[in-house]
């Protein structure tokens, strides 16, 4: 269905407005995001990496502020703040990334892990870093193809994820996993946004620009470090490999705007 059919056939009662009022038609860009499902250990073995409470819940004299590569070098070692350990510092990185995700334990155990906090350090675009230095393209990259080149080069993948100075804490959690707005995401609907341009519980109309016929509605439930801009958004893809895939590629251009009541 085309814009226009869409805003004439089912809103008399709202009104469609750019996010920036006096910017019309201003490209922006969709990606996505998900929970990983990651192998995980509830004891240290060689290769693993340790999921860290937030340090302020267990002691003051920790500073939580340090950098992702002072913690690297055993920071928090030795402090009874590792909910699991996962497979390898690389699915750490993106389970930060990502912001939540479930650890399966060795014996079949899940534990739900979310956000809890940061050391509130500037966040890098792991990407942009990788393209900075000649190691990939900026032409079709994706989160497999960042991911498979960390695999690749392991020798290489610590120097460069401890260019991203921004650690991320978890807590362990039950039920479905909630956004910043405290309200549950809701696959292929609830969206991560800039909340200085859009408020939480605010509809946008998302239009694919190469596809004009393709466009949905989603939900601002949620806020992400790295969605910065009036036009740009994070789609929330669910948990799983399926979920993975979607949020991996998912990279387009698009055209948002709010759907807002009709005042009467």
């Amino acid at each position: 269905m085309d814009y226009k059919k869409f805003k004439e056939d089912f809103f008399d009662n709202f009104e469609i407005v750019d996010i920036k009022r006096n910017i019309f038609n201003t490209e922006g860009v969709l990606t996505g995001y998900y929970e990983p499902v990651i192998n995980a250990f509830s004891f240290p073995k060689k290769g693993s990496y340790p999921i860290y409470k937030h340090p302020s819940n267990i002691s003051n004299i920790i500073d939580a502020e340090v950098t992702r590569k002072k913690i690297n070098e055993g920071y928090l070692k030795n402090h009874n703040l590792e909910i699991a350990w996962v497979e390898n510092e690389i699915e750490a990185f993106f389970l930060q990334i990502q912001g939540s995700g479930r650890l399966k334990l060795e014996n079949k155990k899940i534990i739900k892990v979310r956000f809890a906090g940061s050391n509130n350090k500037k966040y890098t675009s792991l990407g942009r870093v990788l393209i900075q230095y000649g190691h990939m393209e900026k032409k079709n990259i994706d989160m497999y193809k960042i991911k498979n080149w960390l695999y690749k080069n392991k020798d290489l993948s610590r120097k460069y994820m401890n260019m991203n100075d921004r650690y991320i804490y978890f807590e362990e959690y039950s039920g479905n996993i909630k956004g910043s707005s405290g309200l549950e995401l809701v696959p292929n609907i609830s969206l991560a946004v800039d909340k200085r341009f859009i408020k939480t519980g605010e509809a946008i109309v998302i239009q694919s620009v190469d596809k004009r016929k393709d466009l949905f509605i989603g939900v601002a439930h949620d806020e992400g470090v790295a969605i910065k801009g009036y036009n740009r958004l994070d789609l929330f893809a669910g948990y799983g490999l399926l979920a993975e895939e979607k949020a991996a590629k998912l990279n387009k251009k698009i055209l948002a705007r709010k759907l807002i009541p009709k005042i009467k």
